[in-house]
């Protein structure tokens, strides 16, 4: 084989792979996050924590709104906004995690 014909298929087969992933699964998930119609009338910065207590993902969210967040670690973590309740769930890859943050139950 010619010398400039095996480093063009060695890139080649490296994209290749890279695209593809190696099949390598994602470790992230997605949760939606709902505040309740009876908080108080502003927006609450929603604040995703891992389970390791590192801030994963926020937004701003008002008062019968939904977060949708995407890349979060998988396992178990804590949702708070502002004096609204906290809420605990579990992420995982292959369903959406629902919570809602009420201003009761804590």
């Amino acid at each position: 084989m010619p010398r400039p014909v095996a480093p063009a298929l060695a890139l080649a087969a490296a994209a290749l792979l890279t695209l593809a992933g190696c099949g390598a699964q994602d470790s992230t998930g997605q949760i939606a996050v709902t505040v309740s119609t009876n908080a108080a009338e502003q927006p609450y910065e929603v604040e995703v924590f891992a389970s390791t207590g590192k801030l994963s993902e926020h937004q701003r969210v008002f008062p019968g709104g939904t977060a949708s967040f995407a890349g979060v670690p998988l396992g178990s973590v804590t949702v708070r906004a502002g004096d609204l309740c906290p809420r605990t769930t579990k992420v995982s890859n292959d369903a959406v995690a629902r919570v809602t943050l009420t201003t009761t139950g804590c």
